[in-house]
């Protein structure tokens, strides 16, 4: 594929999956189920309502979602698999967080034909919230992308005061409770976010972004605006605006692969940003040889918590693989240039 002067190419890719609330509550002792997570969506990309995972011993998911949210199997990047998976009736279907905390009221029929309800309704005048990482990617064997869910906004439910009810069936499910203290009360462990941040980085692409930018300026693909220095290189991408923004900067800039040489080895380091906090960062190398550069970005700094209360630094510090997880992951690509510029990359969780 003969390019024209001045095109660039990059096999880096940014998204943002949407979401409006996020709670996540872990049960104990159940013979078949260890979770409930509800999600409430309301956006052109995954539609308006709610989307309940629910959690099996063995690491499977099972998905239920209310008519008008849109969902693909190939996005649920959670668990050993996905195990049901189908649109459903909830009512009553309530997810929301107000000053008040939480307040969910969701019934629906399983594929099992079992009633599953659950109710949770806080009730605090507490309204100091922290961004807290969520450790989605470290339960996932074979990654598609790097997934970042920043849960900004986010607390613990009290068990004083709070209504909480959960059935599979005529099954009781028991909450388990947080081993710590939040601000000297005694929290369930069940968590959500009132503004959830799902950055991904690298979906599965089988061509690298080919484009025109002026140099030094930027450019917008598919949400993305892409900035560009004077050489043609990368130094930056970034997508959303405002609290709901995802950056990923390079240092030295991310050299255009249209103009690597033959026989020539690039590297430099990255980092990724999430409503600008910096979340991790790591490596990137590529190398040419004939027709053939392959390319890598690895993942090598640890999240490192930031304003969280004391309990959660404990926490994090005792349990490190909260902060350690994305440093298992690293992608690999090939560019073939006689072959159209086509790409064949995947992520792979390291040992």
């Amino acid at each position: 594929m003969e390019l024209q002067k001045n095109k660039i190419v990059l096999p880096i890719k940014l998204g943002i999956d949407p979401m409006e609330h996020l709670l996540v509550a872990d049960y104990k002792d159940d013979p078949e189920y260890t979770g409930l997570e509800p999600q409430l969506f309301n956006d052109p990309v995954n539609g308006k309502g709610i989307r309940i995972l629910r959690y099996r011993k063995g690491q499977k998911v099972d998905v239920y979602w209310q008519k008008g949210v849109n969902v693909d199997m190939n996005n649920i990047l959670i668990g050993a698999g996905v195990g049901d998976f189908a649109e459903t009736v909830m009512e009553p279907a309530c997810f929301e967080i107000t000053d008040k905390g939480v307040n969910v009221n969701c019934a629906f029929t399983d594929a099992q034909n079992r009633k599953v309800e659950l109710i949770i309704k806080e009730n605090t005048t507490s309204q100091s919230r922290f961004p807290f990482l969520a450790p989605v990617g470290n339960c996932i064997d074979n990654p598609q992308r790097l997934f970042l869910v920043n849960m900004l906004d986010f607390d613990f439910v009290r068990k004083k005061g709070t209504i909480v009810e959960a059935k599979i069936g005529d099954r009781k499910l028991y909450t388990k409770s947080f081993p710590l203290l939040r601000n000297f009360k005694k929290v369930l462990f069940i968590r959500y976010s009132a503004l959830p941040l799902v950055g991904t980085l690298n979906p599965y692409m089988d061509s690298p972004l080919i484009f025109d930018a002026e140099a030094p300026g930027s450019v917008e693909i598919d949400g993305t605006t892409i900035f560009v220095d004077e050489n043609h290189r990368i130094t930056r991408l970034s997508i959303g605006e405002d609290l709901r923004k995802v950056e990923m900067n390079f240092l030295p800039a991310y050299p255009n692969l249209a103009n690597i040489s033959d026989s020539e080895s690039r590297s430099g380091f990255w980092n990724f940003k999430m409503s600008g906090t910096h979340i991790t960062g790591g490596s990137y190398s590529l190398s040419r040889e004939g027709n053939l550069i392959e390319t890598e970005i690895d993942v090598t700094e640890n999240w490192k918590p930031k304003g969280v209360p004391l309990s959660l630094k404990i926490f994090t510090r005792f349990l490190s693989w909260f902060r350690t997880w994305p440093t298992t992951y690293r992608w690999r690509g090939t560019i073939d240039i006689a072959n159209n510029f086509s790409m064949n990359g995947r992520w792979e969780r390291k040992k």
